[in-house]
C-alpha cells in the first residue's frame, strides 16, 4: 500500500486513527510525504506535516480531527478524489456539546456510547451522553481543576474515581498539582501529576 492509500484511508474512515498512528512511525514512504508537506496552516507550529502528525494525541477527538482536515488538504492538492468520513468531526462536535470542561473525553469511549445509543435523536443522544458522563466520571467533592489539558486516567475502558488534588508546587519550581484518583476495580490509588 502507497502513502497516498495509507492517508486516502484514514481520511475517509477505512482505518482507525490508532493504525494510523502506528503506520506513521512504521513506514518510511508516509514518513517521507509527510515530511514534504511543510506549507501548514498558521496555527501548527511544528516545521511540517509529519512532525506534526507524530505530536498528536490520537485518544483526543479534536485532534484526530484536526489530522484528518490537514491530511484532506494535502489530498486535495495532490488531486486525489476522496470523501472525508465525517464520524470525527461529528464526535468533536458532539464532545463540545455534551464535556464538561475538566474532561477530554477519550474518542474510543466517547465512539462505544455513541454506538451504544444511535438510534436516539440527536437531542436524545446529546441528554444521554451527558448523564452517562456524569456517572462515569465520578469525582469524591468537586472535579480536579487541572493545570494543563484534563488527564483522567482509565482503567478497560473505565474512568477512576477523582478523590481530590493536593498542591504540590513547595516540592518544585512550579506550580504543581498531584490528583488523587480510586481505581475502584483494583481497589488502588493512582496519582496524575501537572505542573506549568
Amino acid at each position: 500500500m502507497t502513502a497516498i492509500e495509507i492517508i486516502k484511508q484514514f481520511v475517509e474512515g477505512a482505518i482507525s486513527p490508532k493504525a494510523f498512528e502506528e503506520k506513521i512511525y512504521a513506514d518510511p514512504a508516509v514518513e517521507a510525504l509527510l515530511r514534504s508537506e511543510n506549507n501548514l496552516p498558521a496555527y501548527v507550529t511544528e516545521p511540517d506535516l509529519y512532525t506534526y502528525t507524530i505530536s498528536q494525541n490520537y485518544q483526543n477527538l479534536e485532534s484526530i480531527y484536526n489530522v484528518q482536515t490537514l491530511l484532506s488538504t494535502v489530498l486535495s492538492k495532490k488531486n486525489i478524489t476522496h470523501t472525508v468520513e465525517k464520524k470525527y468531526e461529528n464526535l468533536f462536535n458532539l464532545t463540545l456539546k455534551v464535556q464538561p470542561k475538566w474532561l477530554s473525553l477519550p474518542s474510543d469511549y466517547l465512539s462505544k456510547l455513541v454506538e451504544e445509543r444511535k438510534n436516539l435523536s440527536s437531542k436524545e443522544l446529546q441528554a444521554w451522553l451527558k448523564e452517562k458522563i456524569k456517572i462515569d466520571f465520578r469525582y469524591l467533592k468537586v472535579p480536579p481543576k487541572w493545570l494543563q489539558s484534563p488527564a483522567w486516567p482509565m482503567v478497560d475502558g473505565k474512568p477512576m474515581v477523582f478523590l481530590g488534588q493536593l498542591d504540590i508546587s513547595e516540592l518544585s519550581h512550579d506550580n504543581a498539582q498531584a490528583y488523587l484518583f480510586f481505581d475502584e476495580g483494583k481497589q488502588s490509588f493512582y496519582t496524575v501529576t501537572q505542573a506549568c
